[in-house]
């Protein structure tokens, strides 16, 4: 009896142990490097309206994960803030950084850039002061750039070069506050990259230089850089225009070789076939034959053509159906299969789900299915709401991609997704065009038709993140794929469909087939007639509403460069004595409600400005007030400086003015004095900082700063 038990026993080990060893092979993952990477909102790296994380550095991050196995963890500031915390060891990657010698000593750079790009002065759209054809349009101008870059170097040097009086003002705030900087007029221009504006309402008017730009890495992260290396030599074996065609796709197949490595040649020979899941009842995609039970469709040909193009591999796959992408992606995280097709993934949403993406494989224009009493079309603007089958991430994603505005309703099947359209409750739904002729009884049932998008959903085999030599091989068979073999194929399968259904619908339907040939004729040409009568009707009306735009947009500009004009002092390109008062207006708000905490006020005249008038003129008087407001706006970089009379300015201290004000106030001083001794234009100057124990207003803080630069003045007169 009691060795029964104990062969009982014996045996229920060796079960659970046959069932959950393959479970153990297949979800053992080797431990990931953690990445701290730099994330600085721009037209590098930002997210989209659903929060997915996009972009090119994002894309381009995704990708090196991809060769490295890397996990990134983000640290997120301005790109001046992340250099500097690269440079202290605090982030361990950074993109978008040019090379220079002195960096080297506090960062390492790669073998390989990101890519290449320029540095232009960008204006406000709205900016009839500077002009591209004349460069002296920049004097006096306050131009900001990000502290620390390349581009300030160049922009000194640009501006030094053509003899340009220009500010130069360092800025170390993310990119979407230098926007707001420059729609508010507190600073003329703003120098950055030729990807900056992209999506911004600023135009360019002066290229200052270029150069590549490189992932920089931690200096005390030599494993990194090795990493980085082989994997962007990896990227560029792949593919050599990778660098160009994203810097392509995000800011404004070559060949590869047709041969394993071999460490992709002995992955191969360990691993035998490759375990292809697919979805089922798909055509012309993938499906399984139901005479064989054997893959058919356009991947059954791409398959077949990857075995023949890879030189010298013994490479063989085999096909796996899934009813659903989520089951069959539920078995390659389960180690069932090894990759799945067809796939359509965001970077971001790919990167949650823990796999990455090959390049597309092939690609299909898409559809919008609507009723047919709808003359609607869609596009980016559209808003409209669109069906979806639950759980098709393929379509979801592409509509997220290319219609954000639009709001997606999940029904469960197709049939639920047709007659949501009939009754209103939305607008549309989207289908592959090689899809179309196997749904034409679908489409004459509920009175139904196609209007393409004009956009194509490129479809691709998903990998698990950590099986980086199966995405290798993968990746090369896609590069090496021909686009006509495969949009041959994908025509082919569609054209089987339609000669199988239109065949079977002729032998039920023979008899309506005349009558139906009559009824299309006369409803062709009703609805030719209806469309051109529609189209000129809508053809008017874009015609007013663009006619009524252009009147309101001229209105807008003549009030944004009046406002502007009535704050900007015309002789010094500072801010105006009005532009002061509204502002003094806003500072006494902030401190009756208590939302300021400190704040100082700098009052500045400049001495003997009557004699100059009268000895020498007043252009040497004009000349003497632009030099004295130069040196303000030189010493107080980050502060709005404020002409309020002839010559006297005022200046209110906040962020890092405030904090630096004793070292800028003692630098201002010792130039003045300087130029006292050399028998230059001297400033008289006084500083009063915020009491909320004593002060009211701005005004009380403003009377101290006078009475002490009247003092001060009187001295240096004595002097």
């Amino acid at each position: 009896m009691r060795c029964n038990k104990i062969l009982r026993l014996i045996l229920c080990v060796l079960l659970a142990i046959s069932i959950l060893a393959p479970v153990s092979v297949y979800a053992y993952s080797p431990k990931r490097k953690v990445v701290r990477v730099g994330w600085y909102e721009s037209t590098f790296c930002f997210r989209d309206r659903y929060g997915r994380r996009c972009g090119l550095d994002y894309e381009y991050q995704q990708k090196l994960s991809a060769y490295t196995g890397w996990t990134y963890e983000y640290v997120e500031d301005s790109w001046s803030n992340l250099l500097e915390k690269l440079k202290k060891g605090e982030i361990d990657l950074l993109s978008d950084v040019s090379y220079t010698k002195e960096r080297t000593a506090s960062m390492s750079f790669p073998d390989l850039p990101m890519g290449s790009e320029s540095y232009y002065i960008y204006i406000d759209a709205g900016n009839k002061e500077i002009t591209p054809d004349d460069w002296k349009s920049f004097n006096g101008k306050r131009i900001g750039v990000n502290k620390g870059s390349v581009q300030e170097e160049y922009l000194k040097t640009w501006a030094q070069k053509h003899n340009i009086a220009l500010t130069v003002l360092p800025l170390t705030v993310e990119e979407a506050e230098s926007m707001a900087m420059l729609a508010r007029g507190e600073i003329d221009g703003y120098t950055s990259t030729n990807t900056f504006g992209a999506k911004e309402k600023v135009i360019p008017v002066c290229k200052v230089g270029a150069s590549d730009f490189f992932y920089a890495v931690n200096k005390n992260r030599p494993d990194l850089l090795d990493d980085l290396n082989r994997a962007l030599s990896g990227i560029q074996d792949e593919d050599p225009f990778y660098n160009q065609r994203m810097f392509e796709e995000h800011l404004f197949l070559t060949k590869t070789n047709a041969f394993l490595t071999p460490a992709q040649e002995k992955w191969l020979a360990e691993h035998g076939k490759i375990r292809v899941g697919y979805r089922d009842k798909y055509l012309p995609f993938s499906a399984k034959e139901a005479a064989t039970d054997k893959l058919t469709g356009a991947l059954k040909d791409y398959l077949a053509h990857s075995v023949n193009s890879l030189k010298h591999s013994n490479i063989s796959f085999e096909a796996v159906p899934f009813a659903t992408t989520e089951a069959a992606m539920l078995a390659m995280k389960t180690g069932r299969i090894d990759c799945l097709f067809p796939v359509n993934l965001s970077a971001h949403d790919a990167n949650v789900a823990d796999v990455v993406l090959t390049n597309p494989v092939m690609r299909t224009e898409m559809q919008a299915i609507m009723r047919a009493t709808d003359t609607r079309d869609i596009s980016p603007k559209s808003t409209l709401t669109i069906a979806v089958n639950s759980g098709n991430a393929n379509i979801e994603t592409f509509i997220k991609d290319h219609y954000p505005l639009c709001n997606l309703a999940y029904y469960s099947t197709l049939k639920e997704c047709c007659e949501a359209l009939v009754s209103g409750k939305a607008d549309c739904f989207l289908v592959s065009n090689y899809r179309i002729n196997a749904m034409q009884e679908v489409m004459e049932k509920y009175k139904l038709y196609s209007v393409p998008t004009g956009e194509s959903m490129p479809l691709a085999f998903a990998i698990n993140k950590d099986a980086r030599e199966l995405y290798f091989i993968m990746n090369k068979t896609t590069v090496l794929a021909k686009r006509g073999d495969m949009d041959s194929a994908l025509a082919s399968y569609a054209h089987v469909n339609q000669k199988v259904s239109f065949t079977q619908f002729l032998k039920n339907n023979w008899i309506a087939v005349i009558a139906v040939i009559v009824a299309a004729a006369a409803l062709t040409i009703f609805l030719l007639l209806q469309k051109l009568k529609t189209e000129r009707k809508m053809m008017e009306q874009q015609r007013q509403i663009e006619e009524g735009l252009r009147r309101e947009l001229q209105q807008k500009e003549k009030l944004q460069t009046a406002i502007r004009k009535v704050n900007t002092d015309p002789l010094t390109g500072v801010k105006s004595k009005h532009a002061y008062l509204e502002a003094t207006k806003r500072m006494d708000q902030r401190i009756a409600d208590g939302s300021v905490a400190e704040f100082g006020v700098v009052v500045c005249d400049l001495n003997d400005l009557k004699a100059i008038n009268d000895h020498l003129g007043h252009e040497s008087g004009d000349k003497a007030i632009r030099e004295a407001c130069r040196a303000i706006c030189g010493c107080f970089a980050h502060s709005p400086v404020y002409r309020i009379g002839g010559d006297e300015f005022t200046v209110i201290l906040e962020g890092a003015d405030y904090t630096n004000r004793d070292a800028l106030l003692e630098s201002l001083e010792n130039q003045m004095a300087e130029n006292a001794q050399q028998g230059k234009t001297a400033i008289a100057f006084g500083c009063s900082l915020f009491n909320p124990l004593q002060d009211k207003t701005i005004k009380d803080v403003f009377d101290r700063a006078d009475d002490i630069m009247y003092h001060r003045k009187a001295m240096m007169k004595n002097l």
